[in-house]
């Protein structure tokens, strides 16, 4: 993986020093993403995601905007460490292995200390999904801008594989509310990044044959919002998928 065509030179070398000091700590990876802390001036918390062994997206919470020295530190942790990317549990044999009442007393006692995996297992099995759950949950990682993103990215994206699709909408009109919280405190990073990442939901969603209900979310917000970067964005995103200027006829077409 040829990551460090990322970075610039000297973000690699601070990089570099920050991982050598051993200021890396991974809190969770598997082929498809790490989650770090890496302590710099203040701990920062930071995701990379990958697909088909390629970096999809990086974000680090740190006041730099841009690929940072500590996204580069979790990098070359990873390229010395490739374990944490390369698990092989045997998974398959593992759970062949395994009677039925052996699973089902395991599960039923995860399930009962972890909502989380508990309502990741209702998705997966199209079980009535407890939309509450995951309004609070999002709520809940407001407070750190990590949270969300791995919130879209792990949550939202198993609902819309699951194509519950109201639920996602539901949560994306949230997101709206926490862009406007980011617009005020200034954190343009944070705010571009999930607002691109909205962008890429209401496309995903439309081309899963959804195509009046992402319109019909989009034209909610494009008409009923003020804030002039959401708009833009959004309206571009609708342009891209309906008719725009048709949308602003109907609305205001009747009015003198």
């Amino acid at each position: 993986m040829d990551w460090k065509k990322h970075f610039s030179q000297q973000i690699l070398e601070r990089g570099q020093n920050y991982y050598e000091l051993d200021a890396v700590e991974i809190i969770n990876a598997s082929g498809d993403h790490i989650d770090a802390n890496v302590r710099g001036n203040d701990f920062y918390n930071l995701r990379i995601t990958f697909k088909d062994n390629q970096i999809t997206s990086m974000y680090c919470d740190c006041p730099y905007e841009g690929n940072c020295k500590h996204l580069a530190a979790t990098l070359y942790y990873a390229d010395n460490h490739p374990e944490i990317l390369n698990h092989n549990h045997n998974v398959e044999n593992i759970l062949n292995g395994v009677c039925e009442d052996d699973l089902r007393k395991f599960l039923l006692q995860e399930f009962s200390n972890d909502a989380n995996l508990f309502n990741r297992f209702k998705v997966f099995i199209n079980s009535e999904v407890d939309d509450d759950f995951y309004i609070n949950k999002l709520k809940m990682s407001f407070s750190n801008s990590v949270n969300v993103i791995k919130f879209i990215d792990d949550d939202m994206d198993s609902l819309i594989e699951h194509k519950q699709f109201d639920l996602v909408f539901t949560l994306c009109d949230l997101l709206i509310i926490y862009l406007e919280e980011l617009y005020d405190k200034d954190d343009w990073y944070s705010f571009d990044y999930i607002l691109d990442k909205l962008d890429t939901i209401a496309i995903r969603i439309f081309n899963l044959g959804e195509e009046k209900k992402t319109l019909d979310f989009l034209a909610n917000i494009i008409l009923n919002n003020d804030n002039l970067y959401i708009l833009d964005m959004l309206t571009d995103t609708y342009s891209r998928i309906g008719d725009v200027e048709k949308l602003f006829e109907n609305h205001y077409g009747g009015i003198e």
